[in-house]
């Protein structure tokens, strides 16, 4: 099987990653749409390269993308790129052509980062990395009871009351920053701990208005406070490059 390194790019390295690979080296380069399913890579692939391990290898990272992915080929060697946003089209070129992907990276888009945790929680509106709204705060969530018996069953109850009372604070809020800029933003992504976000968006019937703008991906953010905003928006732009080798 080939040997594979990962690397995470900012939007600075992925430029800089772009310009230096030479044109006469790469055999193709293919753009895939994110709902494109791993059979349908394989056959693309197959239009410029034979099948085998490198082939396999290529597709199986490419189809696990959330936002799509891009494929270089550079004889002996395959590189496979998670882009930071959705591909808009599915497209093979012959040829070096890292146009649409430079285009990505270059353009300030206008997002807004949802940053939740039990506890905390930031929600900022970018045009490209520079800060242009934002709030944070705190909530009192009380850490889960390790006991058992009556105690405990009346200390769940409160800490739902808890949890309840800090995902509305969070709506109002997100309602207010969010709701009058919906419109003329590219793209929302959350950030924070997973399981907190699901029970909130299940109780916040306010989150599912934005779906539609959604980027399927979890920004790692230990402490959403304003001072996780350049961290957060750094993520937001980042890169992930799969770089294969024959062994």
């Amino acid at each position: 099987m080939p040997v594979v390194n990962q690397s995470n790019l900012t939007r600075a390295g992925a430029l800089r990653w772009l310009s230096l690979q030479h044109k006469e080296n790469v055999a193709f380069s293919l753009y895939i749409h994110p709902l494109t399913g791993r059979t349908g890579i394989e056959k693309l692939l197959a239009q410029a390269l034979d099948r085998g391990e490198m082939l396999d290898a290529l597709a199986e990272k490419a189809a696990k993308s959330p936002t799509g992915s891009v494929i270089f080929y550079l004889m002996d060697r395959g590189c496979v790129v998670w882009p930071p946003f959705p591909l808009a089209e599915t497209v093979l070129y012959r040829g070096y052509e890292p146009g649409p992907l430079k285009s990505m990276l270059e353009k300030d888009w206008k997002l807004g980062l949802i940053l939740i945790r039990l506890g905390q929680w930031a929600i900022g509106i970018f045009k490209g990395e520079k800060l242009l709204d934002g709030k944070a705060g705190m909530g009192l969530v009380h850490a889960r009871h390790k006991k058992g018996g009556s105690s405990a069953n009346r200390f769940a109850r409160h800490r739902e009351k808890q949890m309840e009372y800090f995902f509305t604070r969070i709506e109002g809020h997100a309602r207010e920053l969010l709701e009058p800029r919906f419109k003329s933003l590219d793209y929302i992504i959350y950030g924070g701990a997973f399981d907190t976000l699901l029970r909130m968006q299940k109780q916040c019937h306010f989150f599912e208005s934005l779906e539609d703008k959604v980027v399927n991906r979890l920004l790692s953010v230990r402490e959403p406070r304003r001072s996780s905003f350049d961290q957060a928006v750094e993520q937001a732009y980042a890169s992930v490059l799969y770089e294969f080798n024959q062994a």
